[in-house]
Parts: structure tokens; sequence; C-alpha cells
């Protein structure tokens, strides 16, 4: 049912270590530093979601908490479908969840509604897209395995710290 994520290219077929890999690097460092900045993103607009729900704060922070849960606790999901569809077509449906969570999210009427559309729809989409970007880095780079994984990595590191003040 679940399991690891496997490589399941053609055999005998090395990773090229450059070339189209660079570009599947850039959009890896942007889907995470997308995935990464768009919880903590939210808490900019806490006292207008307050305001225009008219709900308490802890009620408003649910919403980074179901959308990082969904990011994170989606992954035995997202190796199933990688598995089974490959990257590509799972990132695309990731895109698409995410950009529909967003929409409906601009329609909302309750709190609940954002819990559903920025949480739940727009966390799958994300989980969906983060997830597959790091996959796709081992099919385009061996030997340079460690840089590629690095350079991803830095999209977090930086959003991390400059939204909490400290330094790498």
């Amino acid at each position: 049912m679940g399991g690891a994520v496997v490589d399941d290219g053609p055999p005998g077929v090395k990773a090229p270590d450059g070339g189209w890999g660079w570009a599947v690097l850039a959009g890896c460092f942007v889907i995470t530093g997308f995935s990464y900045a768009f919880p903590k993103a939210v808490s900019v607009f806490f006292k207008e979601l307050i305001r225009e729900f008219d709900v308490g704060y802890s009620d408003t922070a649910w919403i980074s908490s179901i959308l990082l849960a969904m990011l994170y606790g989606t992954g035995p999901l997202c190796s199933v479908l990688v598995n089974r569809f490959g990257c590509r077509p799972v990132m695309m449906v990731g895109g698409l969840f995410a950009s529909l969570g967003m929409i409906l999210a601009s329609f909302a009427t309750s709190i609940i509604h954002i819990y559903i559309c920025i949480g739940v729809i727009t966390g799958l989409g994300l989980a969906l897209n983060f997830q597959p970007s790091l996959i796709m880095l081992n099919r385009y780079f061996n030997e340079k395995r460690p840089l590629a994984n690095g350079l991803a990595a830095a999209a977090r590191n930086h959003i991390c710290c400059h939204h909490t003040g400290q330094r790498t």
C-alpha cells in the first residue's frame, strides 16, 4: 500500500548532473520557498481575519496549523500517488489544488471556510508539489546531489531564519 518512493527510471541511465537538472533545481527552490513561506505569511492577515470573521487569535492561528498538518501529514499519500502516477502529474494536480484553495478562500464567509480552503485544499496542493519536487532532484542529480539538495534547502533556511530574525 505505502512504502518508500522509488526511482524507477530506465536502468543503466545516469542522472545528467546538470543541463535541464538546473531548471528542475530552480523550480524545486521556488516550490520549497512557497511551501515554507506561505504558512508563515498567513500571519500577516491575522488582524484582518480576526476583524472580518469576528474570531479570536487562536481561532485564526488554526489556519497555519491545518495547512502545516496537511503539508507534512500527507507524505504517505504523496508517496503512493508518485509511485502510481509519477512526479509530474502529481505536481500538476497539486498546483491546481493550491490555486483552487486560494480562489475559493476569497469567497469565504466564515473562518471554517478558510480552514477548509486554505488549510485543507491549499495545504494538500502544496504537499503534492513540495514532496515530489524533492524526489525529482534525485532523477537529475547523482554526483552533484548534495549540492542540489543544499541549494533546494537554502530556500527553506532563508525563509525560516529571515522570518524569525535568526542568522545561519
